[in-house]
């Protein structure tokens, strides 16, 4: 194999793919949302991540049992990282349109999956009557508990990383050069 200018920008391009794919496994693996309870000493905070909701108050089990991700979905969402990042790689090999639009497709349902993900949490914090984003109370059976609520850096690196799928669908050509003709 010869390796010329127009080589090496495909290689650079599958090289910028390659890091868009670890940025959204790494922003899957982070949380994307964290609820801390002030009342409640010493325990971690209720954590949402690309998987599903994470916890350990056993105290308020009850309240949020019925939010907690069923061991099939987290399983699921897995799954569909683990696909999401292999066709990202294989679009790099595809030639023509197909390979950006499976890209782009790929970094445009990555940005619906995550703000669906905090839309959902926005309406269940919602009815439990707790803000999505900063202080709230709660009475819990005649004890008012506070809470603090955040969106976290995993959740803005999962928009980052999906828009930069989309953005190197769109520029796809100006990295490695003009197409040949007829493909």
């Amino acid at each position: 194999m010869k390796w010329n200018l127009s080589n090496r920008r495909v290689w650079l391009f599958r090289g910028l793919v390659a890091i868009a794919a670890i940025l959204i496994l790494v922003s899957f693996i982070m949380p994307w949302w964290i609820c801390t309870i002030s009342e409640v000493p010493a325990k971690d905070p209720i954590r949402i991540y690309g998987y599903g909701l994470r916890h350990s108050l056993v105290e308020l089990r009850s309240y949020i049992e019925a939010d907690e991700t069923p061991f099939y979905q987290t399983v699921l969402a897995w799954v569909y990282l683990a696909a999401s990042v292999g066709f990202l790689l294989y679009s790099t090999w595809l030639k023509g349109g197909k390979g950006r639009w499976l890209l782009g497709g790929i970094g445009l349902i990555y940005v619906a999956y995550a703000t669906i993900a905090v839309t959902w949490i926005a309406i269940r914090t919602g009815d439990f009557g707790i803000s999505l984003l900063g202080w709230s109370s709660r009475t819990y059976t005649f004890v008012v508990v506070s809470h603090f609520a955040s969106l976290q850096v995993g959740y803005y690196l999962a928009h980052g990383a999906g828009l930069t799928c989309i953005a190197l669908a769109l520029l796809r050509n100006k990295i490695t050069g003009k197409p040949k003709p007829g493909t």
